[in-house]
């Protein structure tokens, strides 16, 4: 199995993970001490990830601005999922949410150009219908 493939389903664990943990926190508590808390997670790994690799992160260091809107618009989207965990069923949010790789595909597609088979295209097409059926 190649690594990116390993990687991408360990991703998708801990994503689960995470938002399943979101919404058992919610029930226990607001949502902005939960994101609090998922910020002390997040700063933990951050740390730990900059400790290890400080050398490659600060040589010839300079500022990413995409990486860092990056970060700004996952943090923002982050403190959103957070505050609707508390109002909708998880079963409903997180497929919701997890549409959002066909808006990412629209904006590869017109900003970088990048093509789709049709195969690629039928799986975007059924990613938006099953965002449009959970909507109602």
């Amino acid at each position: 199995m190649e690594r990116w493939y390993v990687m991408t389903l360990l991703a998708l664990v801990c994503f689960s993970l995470g938002s399943f943990l979101g919404k058992v926190a919610s029930f226990k508590d607001i949502s902005y001490r939960v994101y609090f808390f998922e910020g002390v997670g997040t700063l933990t790994v951050f740390t730990t990830f900059v400790v290890w690799n400080r050398n490659a992160i600060f040589n010839n260091f300079s500022v990413n601005y995409p990486a860092l809107l990056m970060g700004l618009s996952w943090g923002i989207g982050t403190i959103l999922f957070i505050i609707a965990l508390k109002y909708a069923k998880l079963s409903v949010l997180v497929p919701l949410s997890a549409v959002y790789p066909a808006l990412t595909v629209v904006l590869a597609l017109i900003f970088l150009g990048e093509k789709l088979g049709p195969r690629e295209m039928a799986g975007v097409a059924f990613a938006v219908v099953s965002a449009a059926l959970l909507a109602k």
